[in-house]
């Protein structure tokens, strides 16, 4: 039984990174096209 729980909180610990990973390098990616977009000599 203690076992089977690390492993859960495990796998849940890496889906949140990933989410979190995810979302920042979004993040990032519309900020640069926010930017190219408001540049003017584009």
């Amino acid at each position: 039984m203690g076992n089977g729980l690390i492993y859960v909180m495990a796998v849940n610990i890496v889906i949140w990174i990933g989410i979190a990973f995810y979302l920042f390098s979004l993040d990032r990616k519309i900020k640069k096209l926010e930017r190219e977009m408001n540049d003017p000599s584009h």
